[in-house]
């Protein structure tokens, strides 16, 4: 069994980098003998687009799928993920057809890349666009797959790209994640002109509005979306649930509103947490994690007046839809993945440590995130109702921060959030500072 995320990194990184090392050196010698035309003058057969992790980077490049067709029409586009982000995939009208790997063993994985790998002889792929970054796996298809012309992107951590890629773009860390995806772009010769739209198919329509009546919505009812979750990408993106309870627990009263605790069936009891953790909301609060088909879900997240949620693939999703949104930042950097478009308020306390997320494979705080825990759940209120249109109360009942009291042990060293007040003032500089780079 490949196991936990964790388990996944380093099969890909040990294993994975003796095979993609090994098909590295194979490239440069068939590209002393056979001097193939990279010039792109040619259209493709066929194009292969790969990203088997993270949703959001997905509805980030979503554009690069219409640009695609819109250049090659006469071309099938073909799109391989994992299990986890086939759903969303598939509801790209630009892509022909979804090939999903199963990750849950290796033995899956073993064959499912075999299927995909014959697939790209089958129908004469050739174009491979790569949107993975650190993936050794995804490296190891697009050279098996004998396209043509392989593009994707390198940095520090992907010196062994360098022979299997014939177009290559320099990743940059520090710029917005969309900035690159138009860079990939840019070297394919496809223009940016809009993003392909999440379409939700009717059927899906109707689900998502029979489940919201039998929770007592009707015409003239808010929704309000509480998303607690994250994925296992990286954990420390998760606000206590606590939090979330308490900030339901604020909402001013004398309105018409529903709030829903979204998440998939895997979230349920995460979701289900945070719903008991509700001392006296005002309004009704639904656990819907895992209620609803995918498509649905995403129906049901385009109907929201506002959603308050992690960094995670719901929020790109709901962006698409340019719903109001409140999202909360710490291990990953809003300047760097947060969606753009108006009706976004994103809020982030930065530490010393903060962010990590794309900095290092081991979190430096060890699971004490605290840069979301010193965002307090008064701030995030006034947030959601400056969304809303409503009055924030005057009086926020005080809530108890839980600060790091003890220094992280371990290989890693972070700087405890119980500062002396002139270095606490520096935390605070250094938050505006990060607020002007985002204008």
């Amino acid at each position: 069994m490949l196991g936990t995320f964790d388990k996944k990194l380093l099969f890909d990184h040990y294993l994975g980098g003796v095979f993609a090392w090994t098909l590295n050196a194979l490239a440069r010698l068939v590209a002393l003998v056979w001097h193939r035309d990279h010039s792109l003058e040619r259209d493709p057969r066929a194009v292969l687009v790969l990203k088997f992790l993270g949703m959001g980077s997905i509805v980030r490049a979503s554009f690069l799928l219409k640009a695609i067709k819109e250049k090659y029409p006469d071309s099938q586009l073909y799109f391989a993920t994992f299990s986890g982000t086939a759903p969303l995939v598939r509801m790209y009208r630009e892509v022909n057809q979804v090939f999903v790997v199963r990750d849950s063993s290796f033995w899956y994985l073993l064959i499912d890349t075999a299927r995909l790998v014959v697939l790209c002889w089958r129908s004469n792929v050739d174009l491979v666009v790569d949107l993975e970054v650190h993936a050794k796996y995804s490296s190891i298809v697009s050279a098996l797959s004998l396209a043509r012309d392989r593009a994707g992107f390198a940095g520090i951590t992907s010196r062994f790209r360098r022979g299997l890629y014939t177009h290559l773009v320099f990743w940059n860390p520090v710029r917005y994640v969309g900035r690159a995806y138009e860079q990939l772009g840019a070297a394919l010769g496809l223009e940016k002109n809009s993003d392909a739209q999440v379409c939700i198919p009717p059927s899906a329509v109707v689900e998502a509005q029979e489940f919201l009546i039998k929770l007592g919505w009707r015409e003239g009812v808010r929704l309000i979306g509480i998303n607690p979750n994250a994925s296992d990408l990286r954990i420390e993106r998760l606000w206590p649930r606590e939090y979330f309870s308490a900030l339901l627990s604020m909402l001013p009263p004398g309105h018409d509103f529903i709030v829903l605790v979204c998440g998939s069936k895997a979230e349920w009891e995460h979701a289900e947490s945070v719903r008991l953790g509700v001392e006296r909301c005002p309004y009704p609060v639904f656990n819907i994690a895992g209620a609803l088909s995918f498509s649905a879900y995403c129906e049901v997240l385009r109907k929201l007046s506002v959603l308050v949620t992690n960094d995670s693939g719901p929020m790109h999703v709901a962006r698409a839809f340019e719903v109001p949104t409140v999202s909360l930042w710490g291990p990953t950097h809003p300047a760097n993945y947060s969606p753009p478009g108006r009706n976004h308020l994103r809020l982030y306390r930065p530490i010393y440590c903060s962010p990590c997320t794309h900095a290092t494979d081991v979190p430096p705080c060890g699971g004490d995130n605290q840069c979301l825990k010193r965002l307090e759940p008064g701030r995030v209120l006034r947030a959601v109702c400056s969304l809303l249109g409503l009055e924030a109360p005057s009086a926020i009942p005080g809530f108890s921060v839980h600060l790091g009291e003890e220094p992280v042990l371990g290989y890693w060293q972070r700087s405890s959030v119980d500062l002396p007040a002139g270095r606490a003032k520096d935390e605070v500089q250094d938050e505006q500072s990060d607020l002007e780079a985002m204008l």
